[in-house]
């Protein structure tokens, strides 16, 4: 059974975590070097704090924040490496 996350290779990088290895993009079968962070949260089931990273190359930096922006979490597409403590509004 195929999901709607299929369209993802499954990298989620927790908040503040160590970045500094070479990082490739979320998106499924991507292996580009990643340039920005898309940080979301499903405000359903997570609290302003709670920060999820994906990473992503410059070809699907829009594609992944567009995928989480039609699904209505807030999205704060930033560089590599910024440490976002929050996203959205509570």
């Amino acid at each position: 059974m195929t999901g709607p996350l299929d369209a993802l290779n499954g990298a989620d990088v927790a908040a503040g975590a160590d970045v500094a290895a070479p990082a490739t993009c979320s998106r499924a079968g991507c292996r580009a070097t990643a340039t920005a962070q898309v940080n979301w949260r499903n405000p359903r089931i997570h609290g302003i704090d709670r920060v999820k990273v994906w990473l992503a190359c410059s070809d699907h930096r829009d594609f992944l924040a567009d995928y989480l922006g039609s699904r209505d979490f807030p999205v704060e597409v930033t560089p590599l490496g910024v440490d976002v403590v929050a996203v959205g509004r509570p």
